[in-house]
């Protein structure tokens, strides 16, 4: 894989900040002050077309995966899991709720990947 990393590789005292997709507009007003920002960013209007990040009625594909091409496709994205739920855990602006939350989607839609990489925060912050 060209551009792997693991965030356990990366120094301790190295802060990791997260914007997650689904809590884009938050998640930037957090890190921002978290660097120091001295006023909130300006973030489009809720329902605006700047708001919306993911266009979803305008995607080709549609969520029509049957249970095992989940499960395959979970499989496939077994080392990018791993990776998403260690910056998770590594995240400083995210709060324990937040992380739980994540994991508790995650293992909804990828239970048998959460069980073989631990499936929670004490257990998936030491990979």
């Amino acid at each position: 894989m060209c551009c792997s990393f693991a965030v356990k590789d990366l120094p301790t005292e190295n802060e990791v900040l997260v914007i997650r997709t689904k809590n884009l507009w938050q998640d930037w007003i957090d890190v921002n002050k978290i660097l120091g920002a001295r006023r909130d960013v300006d973030v489009p209007d809720e329902g605006s077309e700047g708001e919306r990040v993911n266009a979803g009625s305008m995607l080709p594909v549609k969520n029509t995966l049957n249970a095992r091409g989940r499960q395959v496709l979970c499989q496939v994205l077994t080392n990018e899991i791993r990776i998403y739920i260690d910056l998770l855990n590594r995240a400083v602006n995210l709060s324990d709720d937040d992380v739980s939350a994540a994991l508790q989607g995650m293992q909804a839609n990828c239970p048998s990947v959460v069980k073989y990489l631990g499936g929670n925060k004490q257990t998936m912050g030491s990979m």
